[in-house]
């Protein structure tokens, strides 16, 4: 790929506005003068991952829980690393056919051979046997190193051991196995609780999985051992998810610096996307949730030139519209707790772009062309009324793909009901805090 492609990633998962991943591949893409944008997809099935990578024409994906290992029958093909770790975490869309790979055996070894060099003589306790256990796992017997995975259900994590050539011992012997532990890789979500840690041997190594939050950074560091976040997780599988994605290894500081960089909670929401994809219903019922105010843009311009947008289009020209709908929507700059529909072409201009970006929480929502055809006909929508084909149309969305993607925001699939992408949004909102 080179400067001049509109280059298409994403992350899948659900939920999946938690995910930092975009901040990463926005930084490669501005150091290497890539036109590239990644966005992330918040869907509820694996099948509708696949449905998008296909209907939008990603280049790839990251995925993540809990479709690493429910995508792969939706697959051409399955790399021998993803086939002996059971599960997918990258996938490549080349003209159709679809490859899967894994890369989170190289977000644990890499770290800890920074910090320890040579793996083969160290002894690792996995806490966890789900996805992210077992690539740990892999990960490390492919390096020699001993490994046993501790898990609460023995079933899951004997096959966990049995596909990894690692031991398996129950979750409870913790507190009897970590003494004699040179390296222990947490993988068991947050949610879950804590685990005692506290026989750690000073000179160990802990890696913790999650980077949103970590039930024993402090536990770690007061046994005068060491501690990884993971941060370094998620910059490592990066880094060979680009070399899948884009041909090149990146430098590993130009992915820490992006996960460095403070973020600013969000107190507008915008919805964007194409026509007929249901922002106005969907806005109004999400402000109504969150006891936000609304705010429709074509509906407020409606109301000041007192004419549709139609009559607008036909009196005064798209320009002019245009420039009206920017001066609506930047008159929101320094607002919170509201809740804005966008016009399909306020993506066009490019402070239109910069202020959804840096100033609201961007969710676009998607729906295909067949569904906006038949939404679309209800006579209101007047870059509509003069098309000649629906290829027309196609080729309009076309066109305004990438700006969507180009905000970094938050896909939704908007086949569904008005109160289920609301519902949806509600939650990957809440589950991000």
């Amino acid at each position: 790929m080179n400067a001049a492609d509109n280059i298409l990633l994403g992350v899948v998962g659900k939920p999946v506005l938690h995910s930092r991943s975009p901040l990463m591949f926005r930084e490669i893409f501005r150091n290497r003068g890539l036109n590239g944008a990644y966005v992330r997809c918040a869907v509820k099935t694996a099948a509708d991952a696949v449905r998008l990578i296909n209907e939008l024409g990603f280049n790839g994906v990251n995925i993540t829980a809990p479709f690493k290992e429910s995508v792969i029958p939706f697959l051409n093909k399955v790399s021998g690393d993803a086939n002996s770790i059971g599960a997918v975490n990258t996938i490549i869309n080349s003209k159709g056919s679809l490859t899967g790979y894994n890369t989170d055996h190289f977000g644990v070894t890499e770290p800890l051979e920074m910090r320890a060099g040579n793996l083969s003589a160290s002894k690792c306790l996995v806490l966890g046997a789900g996805g992210a256990g077992i690539a740990a796992a892999f990960g490390l017997r492919q390096k020699g190193a001993e490994v046993i995975i501790l898990n609460k259900f023995e079933d899951q994590g004997k096959a966990a051991a049995l596909k990894t050539g690692a031991d398996f011992k129950n979750l409870e012997l913790l507190p009897d196995v970590i003494g004699s532990a040179d390296i222990i890789i947490n993988t068991i979500p947050y949610e879950i609780g804590e685990l005692d840690i506290s026989g750690i041997r000073s000179n160990a190594l802990f890696f913790d999985a999650g980077y949103k939050k970590s039930h024993y950074k402090n536990t770690v560091q007061k046994a005068g051992a060491a501690f990884i976040g993971g941060e370094e997780w998620l910059i490592h599988q990066g880094i060979h998810a680009c070399r899948h994605f884009l041909g090149f290894l990146p430098e590993r500081e130009i992915l820490s610096s992006a996960l460095e960089r403070t973020v600013t909670k969000k107190s507008i929401i915008s919805l964007t996307g194409f026509m007929a994809s249901g922002k106005s219903s969907a806005g109004r019922m999400l402000a109504e949730k969150l006891g936000y105010e609304f705010a429709d843009t074509d509906e407020i311009i409606e109301q000041k030139q007192s004419m549709s947008i139609s009559g607008i289009f036909k009196n005064y020209g798209e320009d002019k519209f245009r420039e009206m709908e920017s001066d609506m929507l930047l008159s929101f700059k320094g607002k919170s707790n509201i809740v804005i529909s966008c016009g399909g072409g306020a993506v066009l201009k490019e402070q239109n772009r910069n202020f959804l970006t840096e100033e609201t929480l961007p969710f676009w929502l998607y729906t295909s062309m067949e569904e906006t055809l038949k939404r679309g006909n209800d006579g209101t929508r007047p870059l509509l009324q003069n098309m000649e084909s629906p290829e027309q149309l196609t080729q309009l969305f076309e066109m305004r793909k990438h700006l969507y993607a180009s905000l970094y925001g938050t896909l939704v699939l908007s086949g569904d009901s008005p109160e289920e992408i609301v519902e949806l949004i509600n939650e990957e909102i809440y589950l991000s805090l």
